[in-house]
């Protein structure tokens, strides 16, 4: 008799982190592809040398480009050609040729002020507010008292504050943890946000599945979850879905319904609502061959609100801990899935810094610099954990094998350089 009850391993699950850049500025800035450029000034043959700020690329670093060489009349030509590559510009594409243009302008002639002027405005429409911000300043130190410098300076503060705007965003891309202890990978794209998952254990609520002669079996194999969203001030809207479920010999079909929420920067998570459809999957035993799904029935829509945590620190403290979906007390103990308000630590490496301060596996961990477990969420508990790397956490243990309770303190490890991904090590 098929039995899955009985034998189901304690759930272990991992996270992750991330980072920005930064803004410049110009005169009236347009979202245009067509952007006016400045006249081609007269050159002068040697001028202080200022490279604009580069963003920071992300891994793997790109080799970096040679610098330009020529002569004041060649510097002259790339200015020229820029501007032309303005003025055929039909997209936002096309409008990198006209910035490299006007960047082997700066690098032969770096005191050509024009060319800086265009190549912050340039960025800025191509949305590289560092850069951009950068190409300006440089122009402002060349041309400080030009007709134009008052609006440029102008220009500069608006691109800070949208700079400002785009790092808050960007830093919420990475890990992030459902309250039922669930790791999703968030990614941005402008104001679209995607939230992903494949390690979503399914509830009974949502999927009861059934075997004859047994009962009730839960779904323990984790299914594919996704939103797909987008921000409008706080405000949250788009769909979710998850993939089809197997529930022992029944397939589950997929989900999907529109969702509305609320993103709380502030208090480090988004509330999102949405229905579900509710299924009864009914696997049918056989004593004289192969078991067999006799049926699988919708029961109807429900409301469901998700609260998901995060942008998760990138520090913690190297291990891997268990109970956030289930918890087993050992022996012929029963386990009892969902989170149970218990919290273990299930792998602690050898020589790692959490086992020369002290941790050993199968320590329960009762609380989180003095919160108690007991009485968070899974998705609260990992919060709890994570931080900043370096930045330290008070923990207090139970240890079963000597029954006792005691303290260990803690400094985060930077854990973005051991695992990679959305979901890694506590």
């Amino acid at each position: 008799m098929r039995n899955t009850f009985y034998l189901i391993s304690l759930t272990t699950l991992l996270l992750a982190g991330c980072a920005t850049a930064q803004p410049p500025a110009p005169r009236s800035v347009t979202s245009a592809p067509t952007v006016p450029a400045a006249t081609v000034p007269a050159m002068s043959a040697a001028a202080p040398q200022a490279a604009p700020a580069a963003v920071v690329p992300s891994p793997p670093v790109p080799e970096p480009k040679p610098r330009a060489t020529g002569t004041p009349e060649d510097a002259r030509r790339h200015m020229l050609r820029g501007m032309a590559a303005i003025e055929m510009a039909k997209s936002q594409a096309e409008l990198t040729l006209a910035e490299e243009e006007f960047r082997i302008a700066t690098e032969i002639a770096p005191d050509m002020a024009n060319a800086w002027f265009n190549l912050g405005k340039v960025q800025t429409q191509l949305g590289r507010f560092a850069e951009a911000i950068a190409s300006y300043r440089q122009y402002l130190v060349l041309a400080p008292h030009a007709e134009d410098a008052p609006r440029v300076r102008d220009e500069l503060v608006k691109l800070e504050f949208r700079q400002e705007l785009e790092d808050k965003s960007q830093a919420r891309a990475g890990a992030w943890v459902g309250k039922d202890g669930t790791y999703y990978l968030l990614t941005l794209d402008g104001n679209r946000l995607t939230l992903k998952t494949d390690q979503r254990r399914v509830p009974e609520t949502e999927i009861r599945s059934t075997y004859s002669l047994v009962g009730n079996v839960p779904v323990t194999v984790p299914v594919r979850t996704e939103y797909q969203l987008v921000l409008q001030g706080n405000r949250l809207s788009g769909t979710w879905s998850r993939g089809a479920v197997q529930a022992d010999k029944c397939t589950v079909p997929p989900d999907t319904a529109p969702v509305t929420g609320e993103l709380k920067d502030s208090e480090k998570m988004m509330v999102l609502s949405h229905e579900r459809t509710s299924f009864l999957a009914a696997t049918q035993m056989s004593l004289m061959g192969d078991d067999s799904c006799s049926k699988v029935e919708a029961l109807g829509r429900q409301t469901v609100e998700d609260i998901i945590y995060g942008p998760l620190g990138k520090g913690g403290l190297g291990i891997v801990v268990g109970g956030l979906t289930q918890w087993w007390d050992g022996g012929f103990s029963a386990i009892q899935f969902g989170w149970q308000g218990r919290m273990s630590v299930s792998v602690v490496q050898p020589e790692s810094p959490a086992y020369v301060a002290g941790l050993r596996d199968g320590d329960e961990i009762l609380a989180i610099d003095g919160v108690a477990v007991k009485s968070l969420s899974a998705g609260e508990a990992v919060m709890r954990l994570r931080g900043e790397p370096g930045s330290s956490v008070t923990l207090e243990l139970w240890r079963k094998v000597s029954n006792e309770t005691f303290t260990l303190n803690f400094n985060r490890i930077d854990l973005t350089s051991q695992v990679k991904g959305g979901a890694t090590g506590k």
